[in-house]
């Protein structure tokens, strides 16, 4: 990946910040859509975790009733959209996100408390926050286009999962093109095959071949041609 990546994400950075505030500001009806309203979703202490089958598909053979299990949400925002429930079992979220610091100010502003703060970390840096082989399962949705280096992000997501569990990826297919690579929105990702490839105007890599020897690459049968969720299972 091109350093020049971190150089467009520094400059991005102010451009989400404003699009949480805009969200943040506009509760409810401004989170709304599609028939699912994403802002009760993500402050209800109910949400329930078994709504979001391609998380706890990955847990559950490593989840007993009356276990606990941690989830890493990776460039959560300001509220992590983790379910917050699964019956018969403890779920701990821990939401990280760079921009942490600005978002708890920016609820604070707002007078908005979070069922769970964010903490401050990159996903190119999780190993120097987090233990290796650590939690349950990690969760990034719709932000790994907006790192600097997605392919490092990844295997930072994939050193602090325990061997055997899954990362899991929810990512808007091309997303870089879409927006016309406008703030944080600097990656492309699509399907070829089996294959999952990042890519933009630096260059081009398979996301299988990257991680070989230490994941395999699986795709959700929730992913659609727009909207791809992607298990890597770390390999023991």
């Amino acid at each position: 990946m091109s350093t020049a990546g971190k150089t467009r994400w520094q400059e991005g950075l102010s451009n989400e910040l404003e699009h949480w505030r805009i969200w943040l500001s506009g509760g409810p009806e401004a989170f709304a859509g599609g028939g699912f309203n994403d802002y009760e979703w993500r402050t209800s202490p109910d949400s329930d975790l078994r709504n979001q089958p391609h998380l706890t598909r990955n847990l559950e053979p490593f989840a007993p009733e009356r276990s606990t299990v941690r989830i890493l949400d990776v460039g959560a925002g300001p509220l992590t959209c983790v379910g917050k429930v699964w019956p018969g079992r403890t779920v701990e979220i821990t939401p990280v996100d760079p921009l942490a610091d600005r978002y708890n100010a920016l609820l604070a502003e707002l007078e908005l408390t979070p069922l769970v703060a964010t903490q401050d970390a990159e996903v190119e840096k999780l190993s120097e926050v987090f233990p290796v082989d650590h939690f349950d399962l990690v969760y990034c949705q719709n932000a790994l286009d907006h790192v600097y280096d997605p392919v490092l992000g990844t295997r930072q997501m994939l050193e602090v999962v325990k061997p055997g569990h899954a990362v899991v990826l929810m990512l808007n297919v091309n997303e870089g093109e879409r927006e016309n690579y406008f703030g944080l929105h600097q990656w492309n990702f699509c399907r070829e095959g089996d294959d999952l490839v990042v890519w933009n105007h630096d260059g081009r890599v398979s996301v299988n071949e990257e991680l070989s020897g230490i994941a395999e690459v699986r795709f959700e049968p929730e992913s659609t041609e727009t909207l791809m969720i992607v298990s890597l299972d770390k390999k023991a």
